[in-house]
């Protein structure tokens, strides 16, 4: 799945004063409270809402459950050209019995390339125009299984949201493979699947 850079929209900014009045014309009867009130009220219920939901859902509601995945044995030109093909920086690689065997991303081609110094694209291309060479050279003919990280830090499809976000955070990943008890993938959590579930939370 790739990753959207999405707006964040703030309801703060989104509810205007018409938008109030107009809502409150709707409610049978007088109401003896002001706009302002009002809509300090509904911010205040949409934000304990969001909270709600994050603190509750699992995240079997919103993983996506078409992954884009790679064997062991796929030669690394061919995940490369995978990777950029649908525009993602990181895939499950899986064994043939549909365990995870590790996660394949653009750090570990980083880190096996050149000196394993570089840390970014950019990184690349000017160590690359400085010296003349290509630092890809190294990794021809090797596979996915020989440079991926591994083993995965996966989660089960009945962890809630708010643990796996935290998780991600914590160890500074942007994805997160979705097992069942033996290990089998089942999805994947994307930072993107977070930031359209609640783009106005803070995402890891």
């Amino acid at each position: 799945m790739s990753e959207i850079n999405r707006p964040r929209l703030d309801p703060a900014e989104l509810l205007s004063d018409e938008d109030v009045y107009e809502a409150m014309k709707k409610i049978p009867g007088y109401l003896d409270i002001s706009a302002g009130d009002f809509k300090e009220l509904y911010l205040l219920a949409y934000q304990h809402a969001e909270t709600r939901l994050y603190n509750s859902l699992r995240i079997a509601e919103i993983m996506s459950r078409q992954v884009i995945s790679v064997r062991p044995k796929t030669p690394l030109a061919e995940a490369a050209a995978l990777m950029a093909k649908h525009h993602i920086t990181g895939l499950p690689v899986v064994q043939e019995d549909g365990t995870v065997a590790g996660i394949l991303s653009e750090q570990d081609f980083f880190r096996n390339m050149g000196d394993g110094s570089q840390t970014s694209c950019m990184a690349l291309i000017a160590d690359s125009l400085a010296s003349g060479g290509c630092f890809a050279l190294s990794m021809r003919g090797k596979t996915a299984g020989e440079i991926m990280t591994a083993p995965a830090i996966t989660v089960s499809e009945n962890a809630l949201l708010h643990e796996v976000g935290k998780l991600m955070r914590e160890k500074r990943i942007n994805r997160v493979p979705v097992t069942d008890s033996k290990m089998r993938l089942l999805g994947i959590l994307t930072r993107s699947d977070l930031m359209h579930a609640f783009p106005e939370r803070e995402t890891p």
